[in-house]
């Protein structure tokens, strides 16, 4: 089979990352897309985050009607630093006889030569998807092309245009707004009920 790593924070899920998500199965011809919500991410060390249970909850809830999106603890079970490298080589290792491929959004992408152990991770199969319509001439689209001169297996995918953010929806229920239309309902219940990002 072939398999995406899709990782994050999640804080909350919404309908940008669903969306993304099913474009990226469509697109690249994907069996499942493993879920990976962060307990501790290394880039987000002085942001408060939404405590790790209630955005796995929140992640079960929005892929509960797809199957084939799946929900993985593997970075959440403790408060653990798990690099991405880790990730990647802790499932290409365990699922040996699928092809395994890392998703990733154009930001992360552009900082990569940041990350812990970044050379490996650019060794992998690596989908990287894009926030607007991709520019041929762009800064993301050189990137791309430079690093497939030594791994040919750098995808670039259109998102959509889906111009929608966790941080946006944080700050809407902060003001009291609807976030009617940008999460799954059982999401927006589970913020409701906990009184989330008020």
């Amino acid at each position: 089979m072939r398999i995406g790593l899709y990782g994050g924070t999640f804080d909350p899920i919404h309908l940008g990352h669903l969306i993304v998500m099913e474009n990226v199965i469509n697109y690249m011809n994907l069996d499942r897309i493993i879920i990976l919500p962060s307990s501790n991410p290394p880039h987000k060390k002085d942001k408060k985050i939404t405590e790790v249970n209630t955005r796995v909850e929140m992640v079960s809830e929005a892929i509960k009607d797809n199957d084939k999106i799946i929900l993985s603890t593997f970075e959440s079970t403790d408060q653990v630093i798990r690099y991405t490298h880790d990730t990647i080589k802790y499932f290409t290792d365990s699922l040996k006889e699928h092809e395994i491929f890392y998703i990733m959004g154009e930001d992360s992408f552009m900082t990569i030569d940041t990350w812990k152990n970044y050379k490996y991770i650019l060794d992998s199969n690596i989908i990287v998807f894009s926030r607007e319509s991709i520019d041929p001439h762009s800064k993301l689209v050189d990137k791309v092309k430079n690093i497939r001169k030594d791994n040919p297996n750098i995808f670039l995918v259109n998102s959509l245009s889906i111009n929608i953010s966790s941080t946006l929806i944080r700050s809407l229920v902060k003001d009291e707004k609807s976030i009617k239309y940008l999460v799954k309902d059982g999401v927006d219940y589970i913020i409701k009920q906990r009184n989330l990002y008020a």
